[in-house]
């Protein structure tokens, strides 16, 4: 391992066992090595709650999956959520088909992340956006990933980039 780098780990990989038994996961990714994890809900937990359990296991919460559409149910509560568990960064991890580059919704997406971005903004996070294989499709010239971050300033939306698809 690089000197110095810490390492964090996506919860989605053990979202059955986290549902079960949301602090024996926890426990158990420390027990691992990992310094820090990445949220993919709350598991059924409340915020404070979550954050006591990590401060008790001793993992950093760094970030949180959330898909569009929770985000737009109560954008400021979703943020404050993730917020008070402490993590730094919110995640759109995905878009629906009809809202991804080149569909009919492509425009209202954009207004929407620039929403979420603002609001993430004021309540001192970022929002950052999960690549897959379909950004990397053409659009006319541009591929769908240029696409979304020439229509949404870097203000209000970030790369969290999944090598895998890359």
């Amino acid at each position: 391992m690089l000197k110095g780098m810490k390492v964090g780990f996506q919860l989605y990989s053990v979202r059955d066992f986290a549902e079960k038994d949301f602090s024996g996961t926890l426990k158990k990714v420390k027990e691992m090595g990992y310094e820090g994890v990445e949220f993919a809900g709350l598991y059924g937990q409340e915020p404070q709650e979550i954050k006591s359990i990590l401060d008790e296991v001793g993992l950093v919460p760094v970030s949180a999956h959330v898909p569009l559409d929770t985000f737009l149910e109560d954008i400021s509560g979703v943020v404050n959520a993730y917020k008070t568990i402490g993590c730094r960064y919110v995640v759109i991890p995905w878009l629906a088909e009809d809202r991804r580059p080149g569909n009919e919704n492509y425009e209202q997406t954009l207004i929407d992340i620039k929403t979420v971005g603002e609001e993430a903004n004021k309540q001192g996070m970022t929002l950052l956006y999960h690549n897959h294989d379909f950004e990397f499709v053409k659009i006319g010239d541009e591929y769908a990933l240029d696409l979304m971050y020439q229509g949404i300033s870097s203000d209000y939306l970030q790369t969290e980039i999944d090598t895998c698809w890359v």
